[in-house]
């Protein structure tokens, strides 16, 4: 599992009504309406940026890689141990991730981060912990790094896992429950990811909180009313996870602190300035991620229609009668449909009309194919499609 995250040097406290006008040594890198980027010189020659969104005007978006192989069984966390799947998502080059994202988005694209914790240094690979897409779970999750019965470590048998959960009018983090999987069971729940507590991160929990690079994530209220509209993130070089909570209490968080995958793969990108930090290494392990999230302006102008579907990075196995999550991204308002073609010829509709969801559970009657296809198309203009190679 990749741990790590970064955060560096000091915010003064400032009050939450005057976020659009920060304290004098955050310089401002990029702002509009409903979100903000920050960047702090600190003495050791590393930099912190902060960004804070409000989700009532920014779309949160999380990027995911095809998926190959299902795992049945291999799910933990959800519902109890084994009791769910846990598939094999592509890890892809973030520089991938992020043009796909401007592709589809263009001007209206504010930034984008790595996200889930996964687990095996492979082109496909696990999440660690469960995560709800666009109302559909799409993982269990599978670490040794956590409440399960034989833990890597004995003190992650009793760890409490958080759930970072967000939609148009709020975002929040409150306790996961492993035995129901509450809150991510819950039908309001469109999107959630399952992380640490900063204070449980193996980093700092089981190798004495070295100074690494990290994101540390909270939220705020701004106007007053119930919720928390404001989702703030540290992200920040050479610095432990103490200093980085320190730093969001500082900024005015209150409530919980949760940090999500870094460490060498951390990544942050603003299109204004670019790819502000990259992956270090050149190894797949943390060039290639499997769970980005993205962050853009709701209502601004989008590209042309398009649906895109990338190919999985390893064979992918449908089998009869089980699950599989076809997975797409798409800049279109309308419903689509969704067709299984074998040698170019229809064999069946596997959805009439299907949510422009990106996500979409399908269960075969019968095994399918090696060589089938699956294509996705808008149900106003058949020419605005994609294509899965199975």
């Amino acid at each position: 599992m990749i741990f790590a995250v970064a955060i560096v040097a000091a915010v003064a406290h400032f009050a939450i009504e005057q976020i659009s006008s920060p304290v004098s040594y955050f310089q401002p890198v990029d702002t509009r309406d409903g979100a903000e980027l920050y960047k702090k010189e600190l003495p050791n020659g590393n930099q912190a940026y902060l960004q804070v969104i409000n989700v009532q005007k920014m779309q949160i978006d999380q990027l995911i890689g095809e998926v190959d192989r299902m795992a049945f069984n291999k799910g933990l966390y959800y519902q109890g141990e084994n009791k769910y799947y846990s598939p094999f998502f592509k890890s892809k080059l973030f520089s991938e991730v992020t043009g796909e994202y401007k592709n589809l988005y263009g001007n209206g694209v504010f930034s984008v981060i790595n996200c889930s914790f996964f687990e095996q240094y492979q082109r496909s690979t696990q999440l660690s912990f469960p995560v709800k897409f666009n109302g559909q779970v799409i993982t269990g999750g599978n670490s040794i790094y956590g409440p399960v019965k034989k833990p890597k470590d004995g003190l992650y048998k009793n760890v409490r896992l958080k759930a970072l959960v967000w939609n148009d009018r709020e975002a929040y983090i409150t306790n996961y429950e492993p035995q129901t999987g509450t809150p991510l069971n819950q039908k309001e729940v469109q999107n959630a990811v399952v992380t640490y507590e900063y204070k449980h991160h193996p980093a700092k929990l089981l190798s004495k909180n070295p100074a690494n690079r990290y994101h540390v994530i909270g939220t705020l209220d701004k106007d007053g009313r119930k919720g928390n509209e404001l989702l703030a993130i540290i992200t920040v070089n050479e610095a432990t996870l103490d200093a980085a909570a320190k730093l969001m209490r500082e900024f005015g968080v209150k409530g919980d602190i949760v940090t999500i995958d870094g460490g060498l793969s951390t990544y942050l990108f603003n299109p204004k300035i670019g790819e502000i930090m990259l992956p270090k290494s050149n190894d797949i392990a943390t060039r290639e991620l499997p769970h980005y999230l993205g962050f853009r302006n709701r209502k601004s102008k989008t590209a042309s229609p398009k649906i895109l579907v990338a190919k999985p990075a390893g064979k992918v196995e449908v089998e009869a009668n089980k699950p599989y999550l076809i997975l797409w991204r798409d800049n279109i308002q309308e419903e689509v449909k969704i067709e299984l073609y074998q040698e170019n010829k229809f064999v069946q509709s596997i959805a009439n009309r299907a949510a422009s969801d990106r996500v979409y559970e399908w269960k075969p009657k019968i095994a399918v194919k090696s060589g089938s296809l699956i294509r996705i198309s808008s149900v106003k203009n058949a020419k605005v499609s994609g294509v899965l190679q199975l």
